[in-house]
C-alpha cells in the first residue's frame, strides 16, 4: 500500500460459502477484513480503495461492492459506525442484518449499561421491548433488543 492512502471500510457481498476461506486469503495480503457471524455473504474490507478494487477485480474475493447512491462510487463505512456494527454483531450473533428492511424514524439513544456500553444506534418500538438499530450509512443494520432502562438519549 501507498503510503498515506485513506483507508477505510468497504463492503463486498459474495456468495454464499466461500466466506471460509477469505478471511485468511486476505490476511495473507495483509488486508483486514469482518465477516459477521450469522450473515456470511457480507465481508467488511478495511483497506484501501484501489487495494479494495484490485482485491475483487483479480477475483480474491468473489462478489461485489456495495455502492453508495448518493456518490455513485463504492461504500465506504465510517470507523465509529464499523466499530458499533462489529460490536452487535460479535456480542450478539442473534442480531438480524438486513439491507432491505425498511425502519422506522426513532430516538438516538447510547446504552449504558451491559456489553454493548457505549454504543449508540436509534431505538425502535417492538412488542417485547426497545430494539436497537445501528446503522451502518442507511444501508445495513443490525438489531438487537435491549432493555429500556439500559439505554439513554444522546444530546442532540
Amino acid at each position: 500500500m501507498e503510503p498515506g492512502q485513506h483507508i477505510a471500510w468497504f463492503v463486498v457481498i459474495t456468495r454464499w460459502g466461500q466466506w471460509k476461506k477469505i478471511p485468511e486469503r486476505l490476511q495473507e495480503l495483509g488486508v483486514g477484513c469482518y465477516i459477521p457471524p450469522s450473515y456470511h455473504t457480507l465481508i467488511f474490507l478495511h483497506t484501501s480503495k484501489p487495494r479494495a478494487l484490485s482485491i475483487v477485480n483479480s477475483g480474491e474475493v468473489k462478489g461485489h461492492f456495495l455502492i453508495d447512491h448518493n456518490t455513485h462510487t463504492l461504500l465506504e463505512v465510517p470507523d465509529d459506525q464499523m466499530e458499533a456494527f462489529i460490536r452487535v454483531t460479535t456480542e450478539h450473533p442473534e442480531s438480524v442484518i438486513s439491507a432491505d428492511i425498511p425502519i422506522e424514524k426513532g430516538a438516538r439513544v447510547r446504552v449504558v449499561r451491559g456489553s454493548l456500553k457505549g454504543v449508540e444506534g436509534e431505538v425502535i418500538e417492538s412488542p417485547s421491548g426497545a430494539t436497537l438499530v445501528v446503522r451502518i450509512l442507511s444501508l445495513l443494520t443490525a438489531k438487537v433488543t435491549i432493555r429500556r432502562e439500559d439505554m439513554t438519549l444522546v444530546e442532540g
